[in-house]
């Protein structure tokens, strides 16, 4: 049913591009297959062959998302629906009342200033979102993603190696209402900045949660020294009590770009 994105992601050596869990475990295909809910074909389908699904890469984000485990939304009006999704632009939903056993059922989606049905199936929705995200790339950038990133360099390999000697820890807040951070520099070098991520509840609710990072300045803090430095992560977007900072994975080639510790 999804042959068209398996031979697209055979084709592409960027690890990261497109990120999906795999195919259902045998537990995990039993407990979807027998269960009673009037979960739509198509999308029952996809979960089994790929799970959760991140697809179109564009630096920290993805142009299109696909949940393993739909979340219950309901309307002010009473409304009952299904999160099954977002796009870069939309989150998107199943209604509930519309849902029968075997059967598909309409797409739709909440964008920022309207709600509206989208698509007929999960199916026409997925290929029309994914040849639209794939539509943002330009040829150029499209070979390369296919080709996938070159292999570090030295200097990049011993940037990757830096980093992992670095802790922080949050301290704080400002009274300006950045967050503090105490920051060890445990490497033989400095860095430019330390990428960490941050996420927390948006305000307005209706916009989501947040998913992002920060890059701290960390050039001053030399070998063996420790610093506290204070930077703004979302404070416009999410009370300093509501956010929560973590430490990052270690970077690969396709990250050069959303890891400020390559930067000069």
């Amino acid at each position: 049913m999804f042959e068209w994105l398996t031979e697209e992601m055979n084709r592409i050596r960027s690890r990261k591009f497109h990120h999906v869990d795999g195919p259902a475990s045998t537990e995990l295909r039993l407990a979807v297959e027998s269960c009673d809910f009037p979960i739509p074909p198509s999308y029952k389908h996809f979960v089994l062959q790929f799970g959760n699904a991140e697809l179109y890469r564009n630096g920290s984000n993805y142009y299109v998302t696909v949940f393993a485990s739909p979340n219950d939304s309901t309307t002010d009006s009473g409304e009952r629906y299904l999160h099954f999704g977002r796009t870069w632009t939309s989150n998107a939903f199943f209604k509930e009342s519309l849902l029968a056993s075997g059967e598909e059922t309409p797409v739709f989606e909440a964008f920022q200033q309207s709600f509206r049905k989208t698509a007929d199936t999960f199916e026409d929705w997925l290929k029309t979102k994914c040849d639209s995200a794939r539509k943002r790339f330009k040829k150029k950038e499209w070979v390369a993603i296919e080709k996938g990133p070159s292999p570090f360099t030295d200097h990049e390999q011993a940037i990757v190696e830096a980093r992992k000697q670095f802790r922080w820890r949050v301290i704080g807040v400002s009274p300006n209402e950045d967050l503090r951070f105490e920051i060890h520099n445990g490497s033989a070098t400095t860095l430019p900045y330390l990428s960490v991520g941050v996420r927390g509840k948006l305000r307005p609710p209706k916009n989501g949660p947040l998913n992002g990072g920060a890059f701290l300045p960390i050039a001053s803090i030399r070998p063996g020294e420790t610093k506290v430095v204070e930077f703004d992560c979302y404070k416009k977007y999410i009370a300093p009590e509501g956010t929560e900072v973590f430490a990052l994975p270690d970077p690969g080639p396709e990250d050069r770009e959303q890891y400020w510790e390559f930067r000069t």
